[in-house]
């Protein structure tokens, strides 16, 4: 419930006094401001509350008319008044112009401070937004168990059960419309002819498919409607309407559950299946601690978990068996479509997850577990760049970590046995010839200094001719030209997974 000039006024710390008797205190406040200008309305917001000593004014009735007036169009919550210093009471002027533009007018007595009306209201503000973002967190939870709960049911549960949810959280009605903009359902049922009200919207919108989306202003009513779908087009709307804008923390919900609404009742379904859910969850919404708790997930914390990405042969039961009652790890498969990417992905708490991820790495099927840096759940945008992280470390073989181990290797991308039996083959010409030992030598050295036949000749200790003659004379056994990048990197590649177990090589300054 937004804070009102009423619920300022009704705190009993502060004693304020109404100097209006018909201006409506139903106005929403969203800050405090001080100002003793004639014209404070520039450093003015929508909704503020403006409290003056008036000790600059001009109160006489045609100028209080006149600063009332400013404020009105401002979009001032109300006025408050601090007397027992320029004046000792609230001028009948300003009252009478209060009055007649309808915005409330209070006193502020002389024993109150104006900073302690700003701390009242501040600390109502963040309560406020305390209880905004639990009552968030509260429908995301609702959200979740209401389509897990309807799993062995019928589709129609799923979705009315979610409707629900939704149509408490924005504290109005939630509809779920065909692609055409037919009903499908209504909650409350007595909703059901606002379907009519947004079918222009929905043609509207359709040719867009799931990119377009539309949120509809009234004086006394905001209706959203999102598009519904898991490809392209949109098979589905939900349509929400609630009395006054969703306030920022609320906003998540309405994403989530077009993203359940999306996904077919078998991807909910079976044991694992809140498992997917919550993953899913995270990348749209973030994830609080306290949800993870009320999952059986207690010791992954939400504030510096690791996402976790596993890499494996498609079809792998044993990840799911083996993943399924821990309360450290969640994971779940990625699929495209019905298709299994053999790809599993999910989060760990990091305090614990090295032992588990190393036992992981271990099933059969598993061929890379890609860990990401600790990262912050709570937040959308720090799930989706720590799921990356942890995808670009999978890319590698065994378990590691993202930036802590030379993750992005090429060579960690292909199979050793079969890397060196390549490298030998493409050297086999440079090695077959007479100077083949001085030949790979040199080729390696002048790779190694980023082509610079000079550096490479101080390298090696011999003129830079003879640098020269050797490059010549291994382009031409190799039937390849140095000047093509390609062949250099094809080159330093094999050069690198052939070398003798005591040379190291390493790239030139």
């Amino acid at each position: 419930m937004p804070l009102t000039v009423a619920h300022v006024i009704a705190l009993p710390e502060l004693r304020l006094i109404v100097r209006t008797r018909t201006a409506p205190l139903d106005r929403e406040v969203r800050w405090v401001a001080v100002s003793e200008h004639v014209d404070p309305t520039p450093w003015l917001a929508a909704d503020d509350l403006l409290l003056t000593t008036g000790m600059a004014l001009d109160l006489t009735p045609a100028a209080a008319r006149a600063y009332v007036g400013r404020l009105g169009a401002a979009g001032v919550a109300g006025l408050g008044f601090g007397t027992g210093l320029t004046h000792q009471e609230v001028p009948p002027g300003l009252v009478e112009a209060a009055e007649e533009a309808g915005l409330p007018l209070f006193e502020v007595p002389e024993p109150v401070p104006f900073v302690a009306l700003s701390k009242a209201v501040s600390r109502q503000l963040a309560a406020q937004e305390y209880a905004e973002s639990a009552a968030a967190f509260d429908s995301q939870r609702r959200l979740l168990r209401a389509a897990l709960s309807s799993g062995a049911e019928s589709e129609s549960s799923v979705e009315d059960s979610i409707l629900r949810v939704v149509a408490r959280h924005v504290g109005g009605f939630a509809l779920l419309l065909d692609a055409e903009g037919s009903l499908l359902l209504s909650r409350p049922p007595s909703a059901a002819g606002r379907a009519d009200d947004v079918r222009d919207e929905v043609a509207r919108l359709r040719p867009q498919g799931l990119r377009g989306s539309a949120s509809l202003a009234s004086a006394d009513e905001h209706v959203s409607v999102l598009p519904v779908g898991v490809r392209g087009s949109a098979d589905a709307f939900l349509v929400a309407g609630s009395p006054r804008p969703l306030p920022p923390a609320g906003q998540g919900v309405l994403p989530l559950a077009v993203s359940l609404l999306a996904r077919p009742v078998a991807a909910s379904a079976g044991p694992d299946g809140w498992r997917d859910l919550l993953v899913r969850h995270a990348q749209v919404a973030g994830i609080p601690d306290d949800l993870l708790a009320s999952l059986g997930l207690g010791r992954i914390d939400a504030q510096r978990a690791v996402a976790v990405v596993v890499r494996a042969a498609p079809g792998g039961p044993a990840i799911a068996a083996w993943a399924a009652d821990r309360n450290d790890l969640v994971l779940a498969p990625v699929r495209s479509g019905p298709v299994d990417t053999g790809l599993w992905e999910g989060f760990a708490h990091d305090d614990r997850s090295a032992g588990v991820l190393d036992e992981l790495a271990a099933t059969a099927t598993v061929r890379a577990v890609g860990i990401s840096a600790p990262a912050d759940l709570r937040r959308a945008d720090n799930v989706r760049k720590a799921l990356a992280q942890a995808g670009d470390a999978a890319r590698g073989r065994g378990v590691r970590r993202f930036g802590a181990d030379g993750v992005g290797s090429l060579g960690d991308l292909v199979d050793a046995a079969e890397t060196s039996a390549w490298a030998r083959a493409y050297l086999a010409p440079l090695r077959e010839v007479d100077e083949g030992p001085e030949l790979v030598e040199t080729v390696r050295a002048w790779l190694g200094v980023h082509g610079q036949v000079d550096a490479a000749a101080q390298h090696l200790g011999i003129h830079r001719h003879t640098v020269r003659h050797r490059l010549r004379r291994a382009e031409t056994s190799l039937g390849r030209s140095l000047d093509d990048p390609q062949v250099r990197a094809d080159l330093w590649f094999a050069l690198l997974a052939h070398a003798p177990a005591t040379e190291t090589v390493t790239m030139g300054e």
